[in-house]
């Protein structure tokens, strides 16, 4: 069947190279993760038809010049390959449907839950808009939602924005969150100097140094992440042990977000099971097969 045609692809890329499943997950929450609600105005007024911009549909490839999406050449290439290894434009399946479910295959490649998930997404022709048509906002300046992607920079109000916007729980947003169990994220160490005077895309797809979020199996799926954000909430962890970014200490700094944090570092199965859930609701929106594979 095409769909296992496409997990069993995707396996063979991460067993050639762990270092992808991370890279690949992230390529399906950056496809998916650009949803907009329209406003019944924006429909046309009848309340019917399209309900949303953005969403899974495959954009990401049209979409690596975003400074949101600097690095992800390498799993697009990867997906590029995934998706011609199992039939390319000859299967039943969208691009858009592969990068869904080579996400949720790198996942249980990593040691993560299965994620069954439906397919027949439809493949955009070009990029999805980059900037909302509404921002978000609550009482602070950092929980300004502006652009379709989250910036880093999003304070716990902003992140509750965003992901309420994509139809998501506290408890499902902090789930996905744990996705920087696995993979890296871009540093300045090691670069050229002329990169760090003149910080190209090409620099940052480049970079010698890449750091993970959590050092401990990097390319494991696991409940580490939570763990590790409560142990820096403590003020215990040692130096090159953690390598967060803003929107992972609004997790554990929050007392709202915290409590699912603890459940999660205690309950590996409680987070798998949210997780999947999360993954389901993201990236299934534009899907319209009856059943999950």
């Amino acid at each position: 069947e095409p769909f296992r045609a496409v997990r069993d692809a995707t396996r063979r890329e991460i067993a050639t190279d762990p270092t992808l499943a991370g890279p690949l997950l992230r390529l399906a929450f950056h496809d998916a993760a650009t949803r907009e609600a329209l406003t019944d105005r924006e429909k046309g007024g009848s309340g019917v038809g399209r309900l949303f911009t953005g969403g899974p549909n495959g954009s990401v490839r049209y979409e690596t010049d975003w400074m949101e999406n600097r690095g992800l050449s390498r799993p697009l290439k990867a997906a590029e390959r995934i998706y011609a290894n199992s039939g390319g434009a000859l299967s039943s399946l969208s691009f858009a449907d592969v990068v869904a479910l080579a996400g949720a295959e790198a996942v249980e490649a990593a040691g993560g839950p299965h994620i069954p998930i439906r397919t027949g997404r439809p493949d955009a022709e070009g990029p999805d808009p980059r900037v909302r048509r509404r921002s978000l906002r609550s009482g602070t300046d950092r929980s300004a939602v502006e652009t379709t992607l989250p910036s880093a920079g999003l304070d716990s109000d902003g992140l509750r924005l965003y992901f309420g916007g994509l139809g998501l729980t506290e408890e499902e947003m902090v789930a996905l969150c744990g996705a920087h169990d696995l993979g890296r994220h871009v540093t300045l160490l090691g670069m050229p100097k002329g990169c760090r005077k003149n910080l190209t895309r090409e620099c940052l797809e480049e970079a010698p140094v890449m750091m993970p979020f959590v050092s401990e199996g990097p390319d494991t799926f696991s409940n580490v992440y939570f763990q590790k954000l409560l142990k820096w909430n403590d003020r215990k962890v040692e130096l090159g042990e953690v390598a967060f970014i803003p929107t992972d200490v609004d997790l554990v700094v929050d007392k709202g977000l915290r409590r699912h944090v603890q459940k999660f570092a205690n309950n590996k199965e409680a987070f798998f099971r949210v997780f999947v859930r999360a993954y389901q609701k993201l990236v299934d929106v534009t899907a319209t097969s009856a059943n999950r594979c």
